[in-house]
């Protein structure tokens, strides 16, 4: 396997191909063979080849394009200018910022992130380099660094990139504007450092991904849930649940009280099997029931069962090396078919703004996908949820990218436009079946599937505890009542 840079002559990229020795250095796609990588630095005359591109050529058009670039990103529920011609007056030239922040993306990953406080941003212009007034900022002690970090991989895998510069501005109220995204910027003194550094980090990660999966793989989840009251009224968690442990309280408040918290969320001990997660699932909703024994409040979980509260169904790696195309594999063969079981309703109040294409937290143990709602409606649905990141985690090597992020099909996407994406999830659903654990998760990837192809979608009423079979305990009069009935 050769990992090769495709680029048109730019000083940047002869510089970078110098400081990584197997790095080589191309303009035409004539050598690269069906086993190689290939990032793309600003070369668009080439089509994609290889086993896979970094910066598919369509997306690094969408970047090159500012009027394109700011709507994709706004569909995508990233805060974005408009540009003139989208309105009476491009609102970037009104836009006031106290703060700037220049962030390097490669591989969808942040690898440094760069901070001015000076007033005048280069809201004309397009960005490709970090300026001299701009200081390097330690992201694990700086929170809004932090943010900022999270936002700029968003931003970059939103246009369906992996490696760009991504120009940041803070308003004066605190909102974060993506003003620009670059994917070839120019690379020098410590710009050049970074980017190097994240290619020799790519290259080792995909090597030990090309080898075949770690045996010491593991899967978790932290599945979210809300409490319902006999009159459809939200209950706060917090009432029932301590914030730590198996089940808890997530750190959402309700009207900034750190007191009421109104979800409660899932969080059982991790396994090496899909069947092994969801024994421990079923254990953590035993646990918790005893903390909640009664038929009211319900347990409703799905993507929003209430406005202004969405909900999800994480999915956590430990034991797999993080790449872009990993995190675009998982988009494809998890997060559509997922998407098109919800209640197109309930999932509306969710996204963009939550639950977006790619979105990934990274953490001490590895990385959790967190694109998907609460699978806990339904215990079927969630092995087969499971067995879905599974097949991803152990096959990624072959199964093929498909292009659903494009700007017509993230639209899609972020729409719930079932007929748009049929073709696509049927095409997920033979290439899945090609991979050797099919066999072995067929019985519950196949249901996902079929409620597609029948335009059905899970059911966010049903309690939790009764779809999983957890016994409730009636209320004292409903006790009274049977056993009159029984006499």
């Amino acid at each position: 396997m050769t990992y090769y840079l495709l680029h048109s002559g730019q000083g940047s990229a002869e510089r970078l191909a110098r400081r990584v020795p197997r790095l080589v250095a191309i303009r035409d796609i004539r050598p690269v063979g069906p086993d190689d990588i290939v990032i793309r630095y600003g070369n668009v005359r080439e089509a994609d080849a290889g086993w896979w591109t970094l910066n598919r050529r369509q997306a690094v058009r969408y970047a090159e394009n500012p009027g394109q670039l700011h709507k994709i990103l706004r569909r995508s529920g990233v805060r974005s200018p408009r540009q003139k011609g989208e309105g009476n007056l491009s609102q970037a030239a009104k836009l006031q910022l106290v703060r700037h922040y220049r962030i390097p993306v490669f591989s969808l990953k942040a690898l440094a992130c760069f901070r001015t406080e000076g007033k005048t941003v280069w809201l004309h212009q397009r960005v490709n380099q970090v300026q001299d007034a701009f200081s390097e900022v330690a992201v694990d002690t700086d929170e809004q660094a932090r943010k900022v970090c999270l936002l700029a991989v968003r931003a970059v895998h939103a246009l369906g990139l992996e490696c760009g510069l991504v120009s940041i501005g803070i308003g004066p109220q605190g909102a974060a504007w993506v003003l620009d995204v670059a994917p070839s910027p120019v690379l020098r003194g410590r710009m050049l450092e970074v980017y190097a550094a994240g290619v020799v980090d790519y290259m080792e990660k995909q090597d030990r991904q090309r080898a075949g999966a770690d045996p010491n793989m593991q899967l978790g989840t932290d599945l979210e849930f809300m409490l319902k009251t006999r009159q459809d009224k939200m209950m706060l968690a917090s009432k029932f649940f301590p914030k730590q442990g198996t089940v808890g309280c997530d750190a959402r408040t309700f009207g900034g009280d750190r007191n009421k918290r109104p979800l409660a969320e899932l969080r059982p001990a991790p396994g090496r099997t899909p069947e092994e997660l969801c024994r421990n699932i079923e254990n953590g909703l035993q646990e918790a029931a005893k903390l909640a024994r009664h038929e009211y409040p319900k347990w409703v979980a799905g993507s929003a069962p209430f406005e202004r509260f969405p909900i999800g169904g994480h999915i956590h790696f430990s034991g797999l090396p993080y790449t872009g195309r990993l995190v675009s594999l998982l988009d494809v063969y998890v997060g559509l078919p997922l998407m098109l079981i919800e209640d197109p309703v309930s999932a509306s109040r969710r996204r963009p703004r939550y639950g977006f294409l790619g979105d990934i937290r990274h953490k001490a143990w590895g990385f959790e996908y967190r694109t998907p709602s609460s699978f806990l409606v339904d215990p079927d649905l969630a092995q087969g949820a499971l067995a879905l990141a599974y097949v991803v985690a152990m096959h990624h090597a072959q199964l093929p990218y498909l292009p659903l992020h494009t700007a017509e099909n993230s639209k899609a996407f972020y729409r719930t436009d079932r007929d748009q994406l049929l073709s696509m999830a049927l095409e997920v659903r033979e290439q899945l079946s090609r991979t050797a654990s099919y066999a072995r998760y067929r019985e519950v990837i196949d249901p996902i599937f079929d409620m597609i192809v029948h335009d059905e979608v899970w059911d966010e009423s049903v309690d939790v505890r009764t779809a999983w079979g957890i016994p409730l305990e009636m209320p004292r009069e409903k006790k009274r009542e049977r056993r009159t009935r029984a006499s």
